[in-house]
Formats: C-alpha cells, structure tokens, sequence
C-alpha cells in the first residue's frame, strides 16, 4: 500500500503469490516434454533463463520496470473503467519511483521545481501540456506523450460525469431548457 498525504492506493500484492500461481493465472498451460531429452532441454533452458533473468543490470531492471508500467497505464486508459487510485499522479509516482530516483533529482532531470512535481504527484494541480512532452523525451519515447495525455483526460472526464454541483451552479444560467416528448 502507497501512501502520500495521506491518500491510501491499494493495489494487488502480486508478491505474496508464487511465480507458479501467477504464471498459471495468465499462461495457458503447455504440453509437457515427452522424452527425457526434451525434460533435459526444458531444465537448461528454464536454469539459463533464471541466470540471465538474476544478471539483468540495474538499468534492465528499471526498464523491465519501466516496461510493465507502459503496459499498466495502456491497459487502464483503453479500459472503460475509471479507477480514482488510477490517476495521472499515481502513474506519474510510479515512474519515478521505478527509476530509484529522489523527486526533486527527477523534477530538475525535466526542468521544474520540486514544489511543483509535489504538486503533480499529489494530484493537486493538473500539468500542462508541455509537461507530458517532457515526459514522454524523458521516457525516450517508451511512455508517449498521448498516453499520459489520455490519462490526464480520463481523469477529467471523471470529474465533469460526476460534478453535481457545478452542474447545479450552472443551471442558474439556463433559459428555456428544451424540452422533448419521447
């Protein structure tokens, strides 16, 4: 569970589930290997995948990171849902704290002021437009500028469905409303 200022995100703790759960949960199950020489190929091949899997760099780690966060947010936007804890600053959190990077390292890296990414991840002020280019160059190109873009409109869109008070604040100014027999 992330927490900042006070907002709680639940999110699904993939960890407590094995390697074999979660693979069983998205993987359609294989023949398994008749003879002994394909047992025999299946083990090396599965023992060499760990090792080069155990050896990745700091730097294939954060892009395997990285990578699957691209996927999370193009998931979440072409989905129909709308999820609060799924908003631009959850994401925008999330890549930054998969990068292993300090916010004010990361505020400088895009030419802002600390108080103003705080702002961004603590979703109290939307960014503007060049904000997600600079995203998307800092990224180099693997989370494109639309995708943020989307999001930030995803969360609006939320917001204008469910403000009720400023549809009641706007309806002072309505005037011969149509109406229509169905």
């Amino acid at each position: 569970m992330k927490t900042r200022n006070n907002k709680k995100h639940e999110l699904t703790d993939f960890s407590k589930f094995s390697n074999k759960e979660l693979a069983e949960s998205f993987v359609f199950p294989s023949k398994a290997p008749a003879t002994e020489k394909e047992r025999k190929e299946e083990k090396e091949f599965f023992q060499e995948r760990r090792k080069k899997f155990a050896n990745r760099t700091h730097q294939q780690q954060i892009y395997d990171k990285l990578l699957q966060l691209k996927f999370q947010l193009e998931d979440y936007i072409s989905s129909n849902q709308y999820q609060d804890v799924l908003n631009f600053s959850y994401f925008l959190s999330e890549y930054v704290n998969r990068q292993d990077k300090k916010d004010k390292d990361f505020a400088a890296e895009i030419d802002i002021k600390p108080a103003v990414l705080s702002q961004y991840l603590n979703n109290y002020r939307k960014p503007p437009e060049k904000i997600v280019f600079r995203l998307e160059l800092h990224s180099n190109g693997m989370i494109p500028a639309v995708a943020w873009y989307k999001l930030l409109q995803k969360d609006k869109e939320h917001e204008i469905m469910t403000d009720s008070s400023s549809r009641t604040e706007e309806s002072k100014h309505i005037k011969n409303k149509l109406e229509f027999a169905y």
